[in-house]
C-alpha cells in the first residue's frame, strides 16, 4: 500500500504512516502461548515451625542420562539477502592453520590441553590451539568446532561451522550437530536488522514518505523475511542448538523494532503535539506482533538454558535483557537482588577441575564424566557456570553428604533466580530439608532454604512468569522463615532481613495499603541497621526511602 500525504490532516496522516510501514512483512500476530493457567493456591497461615514445608514439592523429571539424539543432517541454504556480509575478521578463523600438536593420548591428557588452549587470554593464540585439538579422537566429535564458534564473534558463527555443518562425520553426536546448526544460523541472525536505510534531513511529509514507501518498506520486508526464515530452520533443532538461535532470533526482533521506531516524524506533523502522539501510539500498536515473536523467542531460549543447565553465560544475559528491554518492569531479573551466603572460592588443584570451571555448560556436560560431581570440589567448580544435565542425573543417584547437599542446592536455586523454574526451587527446598539427622544444618543451608520457602509455589517457568506478572499474582512471599533467621541474630542476619524486604516489596500486591509500604520500609531499615557493608547499607536505606514514599503516596488524602 503506498501512502498519500495530500489531502490528509496530520492524525490521520500519522496512522496511515505506522500501518503502512509495519505491513512490510511482518505477517500476523504470534498466536498466544498455551500457558497453565490454573492459579497456586494462597500461602497458607505459618506453622509453629517457620522451616515447616506445605504442600507437596516437585521433582525434576529427568531421563535415565543426557539427552542423545541420532544425528539428523539440517539443510543450511545460503543466507538470505539482506544480511551483512561477515566482517573480513571472520575469515582468520577459516584460514587458520594449527601449528602446535598438543597432547591427546588419553582423556586426561586431552582435557590438559583443552584447559591450556582456554587459558590463553589472546582470542587468537586461543583459537589456533583450540583448532589443534579439532582431531582429539578423546573429545567428542565436532565439540571443539562448536567451541571454538561460541567462543568467537557471534557473526563468525557460520563461518567457522559452516562446511562442517554440510559435511558432518557419520559418529558426530545428534546434540553437537544441532548445536553448530544453531552457530550457524546465530551468525546469520547476528547480522540480521543491522544498518537500516538512513533519511538525511530536513523530514518533510513528502520525503519521510517517500523514504517508507522505498527504502525503509523495502528494508523491513527484506529483513523480516530473512528472520523469520533463520527462526523457522532453528525451531526444528533440538537442545542447545534450539537455544542458541531462539536467543539470537529474539536480539534480532530487538534490533528490528529500534530501526522502526527510529523513523523520523515529519517536521509538519512534530509540531502537533497530538499528531506526533498518535504516531507513536499507532507505531507500538503495529509493533506489537514483533515484540510478542521477540518476547516468544527469548522465551524459548531462556527454556532450553533451564534444560541444559546453564547458570552464568552470555546467551542467558542476552535472553533476560530482551525480556527487559521488550518490557519494560519485567520481573524476568526481580530475584537477582537477593543476597545469597558467599561460596567457598573456587580453588581448583587439577586441570580437569579448572577446565570445567572455564567451559560453557554445554561443553562442560559433554566433556566431564557425570559421576565426577560426586566429588565437592568437582561440583563446586562446575557450578561457576551450571549444572548440566548428566550431572543432575548422576547427583540424583547419589547418597549426597552434607558438602555436596548444599552445593547442589545452591546451583539449584541460581537456576531459578535465573529461569523462575518451580521445580528447582523445589528441589532446593528438598536438598536442604532433608538434612541428616546427626547433623546440624549450616546457616548458609538455613537461609537458602528459607528462601525456598519464600519462593515456593510460584510460577512453573519464566513463560508463566511472564503471562501471570505482577509479581503478586504469583503466590510468594513466605517470608516467616527469613524473619526467623534474621531475628535470630546469626551471622547472616543481614541478609535475611534484607530479603525477607526485598521478598515483600517485589510481591506487594496492587491493593497493598500504606500500612503494608511502610513495613517494607521498616524491613529495610532493620535489615540496613544490621549490615557491614557500605554499598549493602546505602542500598538498603534507599530501598526503605522509596517505600515510604509509596506510603505516603497512597495515604488517604496524599496530592490533596
Amino acid at each position: 500500500m503506498k501512502l498519500s500525504q495530500n489531502r490528509m490532516s496530520p492524525v490521520a496522516w500519522v496512522a496511515l504512516c505506522a500501518a503502512t510501514l509495519m505491513s512490510q512483512g511482518c505477517g500476523p500476530t504470534a498466536p498466544a502461548r498455551d500457558v497453565d493457567q490454573a492459579a497456586v493456591g494462597d500461602t497458607p497461615a505459618a506453622p509453629a515451625d517457620p522451616f515447616a514445608i506445605t504442600g507437596e514439592l516437585q521433582t525434576e523429571q529427568l531421563a535415565a542420562s543426557a539427552p542423545s539424539y541420532p544425528l539428523v543432517r539440517r539443510e543450511l541454504p545460503p543466507a538470505p539477502p539482506g544480511l551483512w556480509a561477515p566482517p573480513a575478521t571472520c575469515r582468520a578463523f577459516e584460514a587458520r592453520k594449527a601449528s602446535s600438536n598438543p597432547s591427546c593420548i588419553d582423556p586426561s591428557s586431552a582435557h590438559g590441553s583443552l584447559d591450556a588452549a582456554l587459558a590463553l587470554s589472546d582470542p587468537s593464540e586461543r583459537d589456533e590451539a583450540l583448532l589443534a585439538l579439532e582431531p582429539c579422537t578423546h573429545l567428542s566429535v565436532g565439540m571443539v568446532r562448536a567451541l571454538r564458534a561460541e567462543l568467537a564473534p557471534p557473526e563468525c558463527g557460520d563461518v567457522i561451522v559452516g562446511a562442517l555443518v554440510r559435511e558432518p562425520p557419520a559418529d558426530m553426536p545428534g546434540v553437537i550437530y544441532d548445536a553448530l546448526v544453531g552457530l550457524a544460523l546465530s551468525g546469520r541472525l547476528s547480522r540480521a536488522a543491522v544498518s537500516p536505510p538512513q533519511l538525511e534531513p530536513p523530514y518533510t511529509k513528502e520525503s519521510v514518505t517517500k523514504y517508507i514507501d522505498s527504502a525503509m518498506g523495502a528494508w523491513v520486508k527484506q529483513q523480516a523475511t530473512a528472520i523469520q526464515a533463520l527462526a523457522i530452520i532453528g525451531a526444528k533443532l533440538r537442545h542447545y542448538g534450539k537455544a542458541v538461535v531462539a536467543v539470537e532470533a529474539g536480539l534480532a526482533e530487538m534490533r528490528f523494532i529500534d530501526a522502526v521506531r527510529k523513523v523520523p516524524v515529519p517536521e509538519e506533523i512534530a509540531k502537533f503535539e497530538e499528531a506526533k502522539e498518535t504516531y507513536y501510539q499507532r507505531l507500538e500498536s503495529q509493533l506489537e506482533a514483533r515484540k510478542r515473536r521477540g518476547r516468544d523467542a527469548a522465551l524459548v531460549g531462556l527454556g532450553q538454558l533451564a534444560q541444559v543447565g546453564v547458570i552464568r553465560g552470555l546467551r542467558v544475559e542476552r535472553a533476560r535483557a530482551i525480556l527487559s528491554r521488550m518490557y519494560g518492569g519485567s520481573p524476568i531479573n526481580a530475584l537477582d537482588g537477593l543476597q545469597l551466603p558467599p561460596l567457598q572460592p573456587a580453588g581448583a588443584t587439577t586441570a580437569e577441575q579448572r577446565l570445567v570451571a572455564r567451559l560453557p555448560t554445554f561443553y562442560a556436560g559433554l566433556t566431564l564424566q557425570a559421576d565426577a560431581v560426586k566429588e565437592p570440589l568437582m561440583l563446586r567448580m562446575i557450578i561457576e557456570k551450571g549444572l548440566p544435565i548428566a550431572h543432575r542425573i548422576a547427583l540424583g543417584k547419589t547418597e549426597l553428604s552434607p558438602a555436596l547437599r548444599l552445593l547442589y542446592a545452591r546451583g539449584r536455586f541460581e537456576l531459578a533466580q535465573n529461569y523462575w523454574r518451580s521445580v528447582d526451587v523445589d528441589e532446593a527446598i528438598g536438598l536442604l530439608s532433608e538434612w541428616p539427622a546427626d547433623r546440624q544444618r549450616p546457616p548458609e543451608a538455613s537461609l537458602l532454604l528459607a528462601l525456598g520457602i519464600a519462593l515456593h509455589g510460584g510460577p512453573a517457568n519464566a513463560a508463566e512468569m511472564m503471562v501471570r506478572a505482577p509479581l503478586a499474582d504469583l503466590r510468594i512471599g513466605n517470608v516467616v522463615a527469613l524473619d526467623a533467621l534474621a531475628d535470630d541474630g546469626g551471622k547472616l542476619a543481614p541478609m535475611a532481613a534484607f530479603d525477607a524486604a526485598l521478598i515483600k516489596q517485589l510481591s506487594a500486591p496492587a491493593t497493598a495499603t500504606a500500612d503494608y509500604w511502610r513495613d517494607v520500609a521498616a524491613r529495610f531499615r532493620k535489615a540496613a541497621g544490621l549490615m557491614q557493608d557500605v554499598h549493602d547499607k546505602a542500598d538498603a536505606e534507599q530501598r526503605a526511602s522509596e517505600a515510604e514514599q509509596t506510603a505516603a503516596a497512597i495515604e488517604p488524602g496524599a496530592g490533596d
